[in-house]
């Protein structure tokens, strides 16, 4: 957690756990009572909420704003894994068993964290089992994703995880059309973190599709004009060969 984050006393909605998911089903009076325990803070965008290996003292519990879950690759690349908002927890793992954090979360945008000690986090599921229960949900969902994921990434390239996913959020333009399109294309940093790769490799594969003529973006959408060539490329890690050039009559 960044040190140099500003604390804030708990004052109205603003500052309140009642938007937690996982404290969803503790009655009202127990979360005022909650807030008195936990010291609000504000972090500024691109701050480091946590950080991997860090010694787990608290579990964090994001009242407002947005973060990234990120494993730092060789070099400067990073590769995100997840994106967390309001309403969102954090650390709640290490928080039980005491091992270190398992990755670096860096805020997107400023944000505001509740930070409940460890102590009065395992008084609270030990007293609460419906607490203790959505966490197990939750985890046993992660697990599930991330099996999912383990295999994708261990079977294709990060191109290709890359083209899945457009593939998986295309639709047909209109019935009876030929021509697919994502309404609302993610932007890189979101969709590297659907493709488990890195922004760069975002970028490389959407201008090989624009370059191509396979893909083209039209404001916040990806039109995809060969959907057939846009699935070969995910399931070969082949590039179709680019149109021939036109013989000139001069």
């Amino acid at each position: 957690m960044a040190e140099n984050g500003e604390a804030a006393r708990p004052s109205g909605t603003l500052l309140s756990l009642d938007g937690v998911k996982v404290l969803a089903s503790v009655p009202a009076e127990e979360r005022r009572f909650l807030e008195t325990r936990c010291t609000f803070r504000r972090i500024a965008a691109g701050q480091v909420l946590m950080e991997r290996f860090g010694a787990a003292r608290a579990v964090f519990f994001i009242v407002s704003g947005r973060a990234r879950v990120v494993h730092k690759l060789d070099g400067e690349d990073e590769v995100t894994i997840a994106v967390v908002q309001g309403g969102d927890a954090l650390g709640e793992i290490s928080a039980i068993d005491g091992g270190a954090a398992s990755a670096t979360v860096i805020a997107e945008e400023d944000c505001i964290l509740a930070e409940l000690s460890r102590e009065e986090f395992q008084a609270l599921i030990v007293r609460r089992g419906e607490v203790a229960l959505s966490l197990l949900k939750r985890w046993a969902a992660i697990i599930r994703s991330l099996d999912d994921k383990v295999s994708l990434v261990s079977s294709i390239g990060p191109e290709q995880r890359v083209y899945s996913e457009i593939l998986r959020l295309a639709r047909v333009e209109k019935p009876g059309s030929t021509r697919w399109l994502v309404p609302e294309m993610p932007g890189h940093q979101e969709l590297a973190a659907r493709a488990q790769t890195s922004r760069d490799a975002v970028a490389t594969a959407i201008a090989e599709l624009a370059s191509r003529g396979i893909a083209e973006r039209r404001t916040r959408s990806l039109y995809i004009n060969d959907y057939k060539a846009l699935q070969d490329m995910m399931r070969q890690g082949k590039q179709p060969p680019a149109p021939a050039a036109r013989a000139s009559n001069g």
